[in-house]
């Protein structure tokens, strides 16, 4: 398939979650990037991203694509900052700002706990 912009693809077709790989693509991608929102969806090898909640993602990128954010997808055993998510049963999601936790982990799948901390770290009224 030829790719296309990100303008050009339907909402179910949308490559909104980088793959955070390592310790050095942390560094680049959360670490080393400022001003930009980093929601990032902390799973194990064994598991993968949890794709229950990719749907309140893809809306959240949607409804608020003006917002300086980015999704991402993290196996806990791959990078040390998440060292202390390996081994969790249920999926954990963590925010980052200028190279900053933002909050607490939330845990599981909470879509409203989750949106809650996204729009208060954007300033949205939910």
């Amino acid at each position: 398939r030829l790719s296309k912009p990100n303008s050009q693809l339907r909402a179910d077709e949308m490559a909104f979650q980088t793959e955070i790989k390592d310790d050095r693509s942390w560094t680049e991608e959360i670490m080393e990037t400022p001003g930009l929102l980093q929601i990032i969806d902390v799973h194990q090898t064994w598991c993968g991203p949890c794709l229950a909640i990719q749907s309140t993602f893809k809306r959240v990128c949607l409804d608020h694509s003006d917002k300086p954010m980015k999704f991402f997808t993290a196996d806990a055993s791959k990078v040390d900052a998440l060292s202390d998510l390996v081994g969790s049963s249920e999926p954990a999601f963590v925010l980052y700002m200028d190279g900053a936790k933002i909050g607490s982990t939330v845990k599981g799948v909470n879509s409203p706990a989750l949106l809650k901390a996204i729009f208060d770290s954007l300033g949205i009224q939910g």
